[in-house]
């Protein structure tokens, strides 16, 4: 099987040969260091990266147009005030500021985003390409200050829905235009938990963002492809929710919050690919040896009649995680990663 036959059988819960396998984003830095060269890595070498490390897929964010303002810090599309330093982007003014101006908030365009390096990926290589969109939750979230958005959900702020509704027909009109641009697939990001559960009260979350995530996930499923949900956090309380919904899998699943793949693919694995599990502290201190141990562990527990996609629970390698881990973490996954 090529990449993206082995993907695709995994997404409609199938046995491909091997477990399909990669991460969405590897930090520039690891690139280079895992090829051992020198200077900055391009487009060239994060190709030779993944496929040394036997990757099969990767993601794409489309790139939000940014105004520079000086001192390093910049707007973008939303109209966020953002500052970069040092690597680290952090938010210096939300896009709205106050709930009550939510209603006159008017969205970005779609067509100003920038999608060439999804063509690019597309038509230059054999991986499997995820485009990457916002869901209801967090991209509704992420425009104001994050306390008082949730304290406007829980007060049931008619402003907040609205605004939510909205985003969600940009969110399809954004994933419409990867579709377009050769995406094979799209994943929905949507932060609504953190270690010990939702952000809201599940009642809460099903009430107003639960009917437009719905409506998200058909519009793109209408199109033709398929749609994995991620979030971080403990998902177990609207696991049974998001398994309703004509979603084709769920990624993250973060060991740290106490997401368990082995009974989470018990109870769903009939319905839902699952996608991730893999511990990133360890990755970051353990050892190879450690490594390779806990990835024949996860694999023996998520692999199993297929279904499953192995990656870190964020999709993330990052510059500063030990090169030997990396490469213990992908071996380990090509030995015993294999369907007999």
């Amino acid at each position: 099987m090529n990449h993206v036959e082995r993907v695709q059988v995994a997404l409609a819960r199938g046995r491909p040969d091997r477990v399909p396998a990669g991460e969405f984003e590897l930090e520039p830095g690891l690139v280079t260091v895992l090829l051992g060269r020198e200077g900055p890595a391009g487009f060239a070498a994060e190709v030779a990266a993944r496929e040394f490390l036997g990757m099969d897929l990767l993601a794409v964010t489309p790139r939000a147009p940014l105004k520079e303002e000086g001192n390093d810090c910049f707007r973008d599309a939303w109209g966020r005030r953002l500052r970069r330093q040092r690597g680290l982007t952090t938010v210096q003014a939300p896009a709205i500021p106050a709930i009550k101006e939510a209603a006159s908030y008017r969205l970005p365009d779609a067509n100003a985003f920038d999608l060439l390096l999804l063509r690019r990926w597309r038509e230059e290589t054999d991986f499997f390409v995820f485009a990457f969109v916002d869901g209801p939750f967090q991209g509704t979230g992420k425009l104001f200050d994050f306390t008082d958005f949730l304290l406007a959900v829980a007060a049931r702020e008619g402003a907040i829905t609205d605004l939510a509704a909205a985003v969600v027909d940009f969110n399809v009109e954004l994933a419409r235009l990867c579709v377009q641009a050769g995406a094979h697939a799209l994943i929905i990001g949507d932060d609504i938990a953190y270690e010990r559960g939702t952000y809201i009260h599940p009642d809460l979350w099903r009430e107003i963002f639960l009917p437009l995530l719905r409506r998200q996930v058909e519009a793109i499923k209408a199109m033709g492809v398929a749609v994995l949900y991620h979030s971080d956090g403990n998902l177990r309380v609207i696991l049974p929710d998001l398994a309703a919904l004509p979603l084709d899998g769920v990624q993250c699943l973060e060991p740290a919050a106490g997401m368990d793949i082995g009974a989470i693919k018990k109870e769903y694995g009939g319905r839902l690919c699952l996608m991730g599990n893999f511990d990133l502290n360890l990755l970051a201190s353990g050892t190879p040896e450690t490594i390779t141990a806990a990835v024949r562990q996860l694999l023996l527990a998520a692999a199993p009649g297929g279904g499953y996609i192995f990656s870190t629970s964020s999709g993330i390698l990052s510059a500063d995680l030990p090169p030997q881990n990396v490469l213990a973490l992908y071996r380990a996954v090509a030995e015993y990663g294999v369907y007999i």
